[in-house]
């Protein structure tokens, strides 16, 4: 069983407006998981972030940052227990947005290899749908199992979705933001192709989690079927 998380951390700033990465990694932490992908994440300040969630939980990180806003890079993190096998950076920039990628990686599970994915899709329907189309045309080329992790911003309708679809995608759709009062949109997702099968799957909600960041995480144990 394989446990993975997706998690926007808002840039470790909680819901009282303080700046804590010890709340967020008390949350990983809590979860106990495997691999989780980490979202809005400023990498140099206060002094070496990513270093010291790899001390703290143990995990290895995979930097997935696409530019600098002044205070630091900034962008996505992969976090995993097991050793990553190979390791690339996608633009899926558009237009004058702000610059957004995707993580793509190859994991070793106990001798099987996983590729695992994690982006943070824009603010805006067209430019989530030209993110989508060229996710797509990532996903389209390769046979390895697959899970894709990250912030889709997407919540009214499942449309943009279908060309995940089509290549055998299957979701999650647990609501997970905001952590105040009560969670009402799904924007943190779990994609999975057989032969990976989600097994169980849940918000992680905990007296943490419902302060570190405004997203909920969303966690999930599956399996690699043959």
């Amino acid at each position: 069983m394989l446990r993975v998380a997706t998690y926007n951390i808002h840039d470790c700033i909680g819901r009282d407006g303080k700046y804590s990465p010890e709340r967020i990694a008390d949350v990983i932490l809590e979860m106990q998981v495997d691999v989780v992908a980490l979202q809005e994440i400023t990498l140099d300040h206060p002094g070496e972030l990513v270093n010291w969630l790899e001390k703290t939980t143990g995990m290895l990180a995979v930097d997935g940052t696409l530019f600098d806003r002044g205070v630091g890079r900034y962008g996505n993190v992969l976090l995993s227990r097991y050793g990553v096998h190979e390791q690339r950076l996608h633009d899926l920039s558009y237009s004058v947005s702000e610059p957004r990628g995707v993580i793509d990686t190859l994991l070793m599970i106990d001798g099987h290899p996983l590729r695992v994915l994690a982006t943070h899709m824009g603010l805006t329907s067209p430019e989530r749908s030209d993110q989508i189309s060229r996710l797509a045309d990532l996903l389209s080329v390769d046979l390895h199992p697959t899970v894709l992790l990250g912030d889709f911003n997407v919540w009214l309708i499942m449309r943009p979705f279908a060309k995940l679809r089509h290549l055998g995608f299957m979701y999650t759709g647990i609501r997970t933001f905001p952590t105040w009062p009560f969670p009402v949109l799904a924007l943190d997702r779990i994609f999975v192709r057989a032969p990976v099968v989600i097994k169980r799957c849940s918000r992680h909600h905990s007296p943490n989690s419902s302060i570190a960041s405004d997203h909920f995480p969303v966690v999930a144990d599956m399996e690699i079927t043959k």
